[in-house]
């Protein structure tokens, strides 16, 4: 058996540490338990660190009026900065390399 009080203590914790993943999932724990301005919350935040299904999940919450306009537009706005701050030369290069087996 899972123990999901204890998953969301160690999310929570690598969260507040910055971990870009970990508060998207306490974002998508949140809101499957029906905290949607919580959920929105950890969205917003993870979209401004570069998470793309952070700003998908932003969106659909705008289309489902649990998001305001302003809400999907700051979080397009440092979504786009994150991408474009972690984005280099040398990434892009090593993007276009063969993964070895």
């Amino acid at each position: 058996e899972k123990d999901m009080a204890k998953a969301t203590r160690h999310y929570e914790v690598a969260a507040m540490c910055g971990h870009v993943s970990a508060r998207y999932n306490l974002g998508a724990s949140e809101y499957n338990t029906g905290n949607y301005d919580l959920a929105l919350r950890h969205d917003l935040i993870s979209a401004k660190m570069g998470h793309e299904n952070s700003l998908t999940n932003v969106k659909i919450s705008f289309i489902d009026g649990l998001a305001t306009k302003a809400d999907y537009a700051g979080a397009l706005r440092g979504y786009q900065k994150a991408v474009e701050e972690m984005s280099s030369p040398d990434r892009e290069e090593a993007k276009a390399l063969p993964l070895l087996a």
